[in-house]
């Protein structure tokens, strides 16, 4: 199974209906922050590169499962600083708004009121982003002080973009397959026993 690329790359996505797209320009390999922890529930073969991240993981917690609207969702983990947005004006004479990336996963009531950007609120520190105009959910992010990877001496900021808002050049990209999977105490019980046997065809 082929891994990223060790070099950098750039993938893009957005919304549906393009109001809300991005940029994430993933650097090289020796640039990337390492992941502390092997997974509990490993895709594929583990290298040096699934030990950096981004991550590539499907969630099965209930929360993210109906946000999306979908049995399991798919996240790609990463920096803050890797991601750029562009949000279209709900002005027609105005230009993108070119926001930081923590004004798109915790958008202040202003930059909604301008934009196609909306936000919802999970749970007490669990914050979701989403399109108004096409409703397609774009990211997730914790605020909780309890993430020591947060901290600026390990990730710093980071946060997760649904991976099915990529383009599909960008999905497309060598080696962007599941790394892991998480949540699964709350899964489905038969979307959880077809994984687990896809997970044994990858090993077998």
């Amino acid at each position: 199974m082929a891994s990223l690329p060790t070099t950098p790359f750039v993938l893009h996505g957005g919304c549906f209906c393009k109001a809300i797209t991005y940029t994430i320009s993933v650097p090289a390999l020796e640039s990337r922050p390492v992941i502390p922890d092997p997974p509990k529930r490993p895709f594929g073969l583990q290298n040096k590169v699934t030990e950096r991240l981004p991550i590539i993981t499907l969630d099965h917690c209930n929360s993210c499962r109906r946000i999306s609207g979908s049995i399991v969702e798919c996240w790609f983990v990463c920096p803050q600083s890797w991601a750029t947005f562009s949000l279209l004006s709900r002005s027609l004479e105005s230009h993108p708004i070119p926001p930081t990336t923590s004004e798109v996963l915790r958008p202040s009531k202003e930059v909604e009121r301008v934009t196609f950007i909306k936000a919802f609120q999970s749970s007490e520190n669990a914050h979701r982003s989403f399109c108004g105009r096409c409703g397609t959910h774009l990211s997730f992010f914790y605020s909780g002080d309890d993430d020591e990877m947060a901290r600026e001496e390990n990730w710093g900021p980071y946060f997760d973009i649904a991976v099915g808002t990529l383009e599909k050049e960008s999905v497309e990209t060598e080696g962007m397959t599941l790394g892991r999977q998480g949540g699964g105490e709350e899964g489905i019980g038969g979307v959880k026993g077809v994984l687990g046997e896809g997970e044994k065809a990858l090993h077998g």
